[in-house]
């Protein structure tokens, strides 16, 4: 039988058994690692900040204000900041240039609809909230009078220097804005 001279089938089948699930095994591993680096890539910094809902964080704005408190609500346009002694600071997310620490990401709630910015600072204007609203270049406080598209317009508090009346500031501009 010349077929079965020298030739041990059981080590040949076992050897080609071993090396198929050895690169099996690579296999799987490059794809989930090709998964998890997809995952990342999809996430924004929304969702990373709603996973710190309830805790702690230090952000600094692209204009270096420096907001830090207890995050109460992250929606994909702002994130709400509890900052102690009744400071509620609301950062539009495009201003936000740094963030610590931040956990792994909560998802967006399904079904529900998320408030925007300019629906935010309506219902502040709404309730005549006094705000003071932080811009790389000024700070001006008073009350939101009017809140566009892209602006808002602040009925200022009279004070020394300032002449009355209502400022308009762009919102692409604005750092932070500050409630009590």
């Amino acid at each position: 039988m010349w077929w079965a001279v020298g030739m041990n089938w059981d080590s040949l089948l076992t050897d080609l058994e071993s090396r198929f699930d050895a690169e099996r095994r690579t296999n799987i591993a490059a794809e989930a690692a090709d998964l998890a680096e997809a995952e990342i890539a999809a996430l924004h910094l929304a969702d990373r900040l709603r996973g710190a809902v309830g805790r702690t964080v230090h952000l600094r704005t692209r204009g270096g204000a420096a907001v830090d408190g207890v995050v109460r609500r992250a929606e994909d346009a702002f994130v709400l900041v509890d900052e102690g002694e009744g400071i509620q600071s609301l950062v539009p997310l495009e201003a936000v240039a740094l963030a610590s620490p931040l956990p792994g990401p909560a998802p967006a709630p399904n079904g529900h609809h998320r408030p925007s910015l300019q629906g935010a600072l309506r219902e502040l204007a709404r309730a005549g909230t006094r705000v003071r609203v932080i811009c790389a270049s000024q700070e001006v406080t008073g009350r939101l009078a009017r809140v566009g598209a892209d602006y808002i317009d602040v009925a200022r508090d009279p004070v020394s220097g300032h002449a009355p009346g209502a400022i308009t500031i762009a919102l692409a501009v604005i750092d932070v804005i500050r409630s009590r």
